[in-house]
This record gives structure tokens, C-alpha cells and sequence, in this order.
């Protein structure tokens, strides 16, 4: 432990050699009191406790010695003594002093040497350089770290502004090209309704081509097939049935066509031709008119089967026909009939005719 030097009132450092008194337990420098290491530490006693322990007396017999020679007590302290001035003796001096002799000043065995205090000044103050050296070299390192740290964190900074620039370009121009795409997309959507709209109306062009030219046609569906028949004879039997009189050149053709979906058991349908659309209307007139027709009609030979003949619609007009039966039943309509290819219904005797002819009318039906 660091402690002050009794002797010269300087701090002792840990580097300087040091000893205590046994007696006061205070510390001195080893040189300012010229101990040596053949002396017992533990015995040792300050020069100040040894001239308190000794009794002063009259010491007028006692011969006087030069100051250059030393002393030795019991205790081991080795002490230079000085020769007082020769003076005459006196009762003061003759007494003996009851208390400890006051000293102004310490005896020079106990100034610290000149030597001694230049070291303590040079270490103190080499001490204090280096403390201000590495004072100075911590707040060069702070200075340097904060510069370095800062100059780093700018160029992060930096790095991250740039990418969130570059990022945000990026967004802009994914935006203008979003913009874009939408607008194209609009556009193409604009033309795929017209499209549609364009592709409706020709295909309705085209299904009512394909209605008219069936005008002249009749139908015949659920007729059974015998062999070696003729289409055109039964067609005959049938218009005479219906009351009117057929020649074999007023039907242009007639034959059994195959089905858009077979049946197991149900005969093929006969499609006739005739030179007018006119004979084709008394025809279907006059076999509602009989309610109907059936084999035994035709003189055909087997079981009596009902059959029906009916105008030639397209297929797509088939599929909206039953559609429409299908949906009237729901809706609780009484009549649904066609009438020169064109689809019609009514819900009673007293309401209007609905005409159906695409199935977007089917909403009509309420």
C-alpha cells in the first residue's frame, strides 16, 4: 500500500523501499532513515520514539561528540548526533526534564537526501506524463473509434439510401407498367365483349339461316322401323291422315336421319322435305286438328304406337325448346307450342304470348 514518509512528507510508492516503526506504526523511506536490511523490521523504532523514550538529564559530564560520528542505541537506530554550542551550565540545565524535548526541526539523520527527493520528483513526474500521455492516447482512441463508427454508419446509410432509392424506381416504373397492362387489359376486354357481342350476333344470324331453311321440313319422331318401308310413302299416308292430298314430286325428300344421341329402342327420326311451306303448315294444322296420329292410322302392322310430327327444328332450338317445357312446368304455364320454327308459351286463356327465341328469354318466363 501507498503511505507518506513521516520523514520527508512525500508519498512512499510501491517501487520505493519502506519501513515501519514498531512503536507509532508510522512509515518512512528505508533512506531517509538509513535503515538497512541487517537491522530486525520488527524491533525497529523512529528516531522520534527513541528521543521520547529517554530520559533528558544533566549532561555536562557527558563528552561532546563531533557531528560526523554515529551512534548506535539498543534498538538498532543509527543516528547522527550534533554537538551543541559550548554554553555555561545552568540550573534549567541541570534539571531534569519531566516531559519530551520538543524539536523544531528533525536531526539531519532524518532529512530525506537530495538524492532521494529528485527520484520521487522525477517518478511523480513521470507518473503524471504518463498519465496525461495516456489520458491524451484514450481520447485519441475515442476520437478515432467515433470517426470510424460514424463514417461506417454513413456509408451504410448511404447504401441503404441508394437501395431504397434504386427500390422505389422499381416500384415506379412496376406501377407505370401496371398502369399500362391495366389499360391494355381494358382495351382487350372492351374488344373481347364486342367480340362477343359480334360472335352472338352471327352465330344467331347463322342459327336463324340454319331454322329457315328447314321451313319446308316436317318431323316425324317415334315412328317404328320396318324393313323394306319407304320414307316417302309413309310421309303420303301421314298427310292423308292430316287431310290433304300429297303427290310423290310435291315431296322433294324424305328419310330417317340418325340422332344427336341414341336411345336404346327409339327409332330413328324422318325427315321430309316438301315443295312448300304452305303444305308443310296443313299438314301440322290438320293433325292437331285429329289430336294426333298414331301406327294404326298407317295401317302399319304390329302393336298401335303414338307418333308425332312436328316442325324441323335445329338442334340448339330443340335444347332451348325442352329448356323452355321444362321451365314453364316449373312456373306453371299451360301452353307452349311451336309455330313456323319459332318457340311460343302461355300461362292461361287470358294472358299474353311469350316468344322465345334465344335463351336469354328464358327470363321472361316468370
Amino acid at each position: 500500500m501507498a503511505g507518506i514518509c513521516e520523514a520527508c512528507k512525500t508519498t512512499i510508492t510501491v517501487s520505493q523501499k519502506r519501513i515501519k516503526c514498531a512503536q507509532c506504526t508510522h512509515l518512512y523511506h528505508s533512506d531517509c532513515v538509513g535503515f538497512s536490511n541487517d537491522l530486525s523490521r520488527s524491533q525497529w523504532k523512529c528516531p522520534l520514539c527513541v528521543a521520547n523514550s529517554r530520559k533528558v538529564g544533566d549532561n555536562s559530564n557527558t563528552p561532546v561528540r563531533t557531528a560526523s560520528k554515529t551512534a548506535s542505541n539498543k534498538d538498532g537506530v543509527t543516528a547522527t548526533r550534533l554537538d551543541p554550542p559550548p554554553a555555561a551550565p545552568s540550573s534549567s540545565a541541570q534539571t531534569r526534564s519531566t516531559s519530551p524535548t520538543p524539536t523544531a526541526a528533525l536531526p539531519p539523520a532524518l532529512a530525506p537526501p537530495a538524492q532521494a527527493i529528485d527520484d520521487t520528483n522525477l517518478i511523480s513526474r513521470i507518473s503524471s506524463m504518463m498519465d496525461s500521455k495516456l489520458s491524451l492516447l484514450k481520447s485519441e482512441i475515442i476520437n478515432d473509434l467515433k470517426n470510424t463508427l460514424v463514417t461506417e454508419f454513413r456509408k451504410e446509410i448511404a447504401a441503404v439510401t441508394a437501395k431504397y432509392d434504386h427500390l422505389e424506381e422499381s416500384h415506379l416504373k412496376l406501377l407505370d407498367e401496371h398502369e399500362s397492362l391495366m389499360k391494355d387489359f381494358v382495351t382487350l376486354q372492351n374488344k373481347m365483349l364486342q367480340t362477343e357481342e359480334k360472335l352472338s350476333e352471327l352465330h344467331g344470324q347463322f342459327s336463324k339461316q340454319q331454322q329457315k331453311a328447314r321451313l319446308f321440313n316436317i318431323e316425324v319422331v317415334g315412328l317404328p322401323e320396318t324393313s323394306n318401308e319407304s320414307p316417302v310413302e309413309l310421309i303420303m299416308k301421314i298427310a292423308n291422315h292430316a287431310g290433304v292430298q300429297l303427290q310423290p314430286n310435291q315431296i322433294q325428300s324424305a328419310h330417317r336421319v340418325q340422332p344427336m344421341r341414341k336411345v336404346e329402342g327409339r327409332p330413328k327420326a324422318i325427315v321430309a322435305t316438301l315443295q312448300s311451306r304452305m303444305l308443310k303448315d296443313k299438314i301440322i294444322a290438320g293433325l292437331r286438328k285429329s289430336r294426333g296420329i298414331s301406327t294404326r292410322n298407317l295401317n302399319l302392322g304390329g302393336p298401335d304406337r303414338k307418333f308425332f310430327v312436328n316442325e324441323h327444328l335445329t338442334p340448339e332450338n330443340k335444347q332451348l325448346f325442352n329448356a323452355v317445357k321444362i321451365r314453364a312446368k316449373e312456373r306453371s304455364y299451360k301452353f307452349t307450342w311451336i309455330r313456323n320454327c319459332n318457340i311460343f308459351l302461355r300461362k292461361n286463356e287470358e294472358s299474353p304470348v311469350i316468344t322465345i327465341t334465344t335463351k336469354k328469354d328464358l327470363q321472361k318466363i316468370t
